[in-house]
C-alpha cells in the first residue's frame, strides 16, 4: 500500500480505511487470528464495510458538520483546513476512539481478563497501587508472538546457562550474558554466546573450564537442540563472568 499523496488521498485514508485498520487490529488482538485473517482481501474487504459503515451513520446524524473546518475551491483537488484544532478533534474521537470502542465492544465476548503481571523487582507500593487493574486478552490463548523460539529468548534473560546440541552429536554452550545475542522472527534463528564454555561428550557444562575470551556464533537448524537453565549452585566465579 503506497503511501497517501495530497489532502483529497489522505482524507480519503482517514475516511474509508483507517476505521478497517483499528477493527482488523483489535480484532486479531481480542479474538486472535483465525483462518480468514490468510485472506488480506478479505480483510481488506470487511474494513473497508466496516470502514464506509460506520462514515454513512455518521453523515446520517452530523450531515455537513463533518466537513467543517475544511474548504476546497471548484476544480481544486486541494483541501485547505481552516480549523485545525475541530479537524483534529474530529478525525481523533470519530476515526480513532469511536471505531476502537465500537472493535472492542463486537471482540468482548472473546475476551478475558487478568491481573497485571509484574517484574519481581517492582517496588510492593505500586503493585498494592495498581493491584486492581486488569488487562484484555484473547479468551482461547492467542498470543502475537510468533513462535516457540521467539518465546523462549523473550522469557530467559540474561544471565543463564545455555547449551546447544548440534545435529552432529556436538554440544556447543556457555553463559548466556548481556553482550549475547539471539535473532528472531522473522529473521533466521542465530545465536551469539559471549562467554563460551567447555561442555562434555553428555551435554554436561565444565563450569571451571571456561574458553577465555572467546564467544561462538550459531545458526540454529531444525536438529538442533536448544536448552536454556541456571543451576542455582554453578554460576561464573568472580573475573569469569557475569550477567551484566
Amino acid at each position: 500500500m503506497g503511501v497517501p499523496e495530497g489532502s483529497f488521498a489522505v482524507a480519503a485514508f482517514i475516511v474509508f480505511a483507517l476505521p478497517g485498520f483499528i477493527f482488523s487490529g483489535v480484532r486479531r488482538w481480542l479474538r486472535g487470528e483465525s483462518v480468514e485473517d490468510r485472506d488480506i482481501g478479505l480483510t481488506i474487504a470487511r474494513g473497508a464495510v466496516f470502514a464506509v459503515t460506520l462514515t454513512a451513520i455518521y453523515l446520517v446524524f452530523f450531515g455537513s458538520q463533518l466537513s467543517e473546518g475544511l474548504s476546497s475551491k471548484a476544480g481544486s483537488d486541494t483541501l485547505s483546513i481552516r480549523d485545525p484544532s475541530r479537524i483534529g478533534l474530529t478525525v481523533l474521537l470519530l476515526y480513532v476512539v469511536l471505531p476502537f470502542a465500537i472493535s472492542f465492544l463486537f471482540q468482548i465476548r472473546h475476551t478475558s481478563w487478568s491481573a497485571l503481571t509484574w517484574p519481581k523487582k517492582t517496588p510492593g507500593w505500586i503493585r498494592w497501587l495498581l493491584g486492581w487493574v486488569r488487562t484484555p486478552h484473547s479468551k482461547v490463548g492467542y498470543s502475537a508472538v510468533p513462535n516457540a523460539w521467539n518465546h523462549a529468548i523473550d522469557t530467559n534473560p540474561n544471565g543463564v546457562w545455555i547449551k546447544v546440541k548440534r545435529s552432529n552429536g556436538d554440544w556447543v554452550g556457555g553463559w548466556y550474558t548481556s553482550q549475547s545475542f539471539a535473532t528472531t522472527y522473522p529473521e533466521p534463528r542465530s545465536l551469539y554466546i559471549a562467554e563460551q564454555y567447555e561442555i562434555t561428550d553428555t551435554g554436561d557444562i565444565d563450569f571451571d573450564r571456561p574458553v577465555v575470551g572467546t564467544g561462538v556464533f550459531l545458526m540454529i537448524g531444525d536438529d538442533d537442540l536448544v536448552i536454556w537453565g541456571r543451576p542455582l549452585t554453578q554460576t561464573p566465579t568472580q573475573g569469569e563472568g557475569s550477567d551484566d
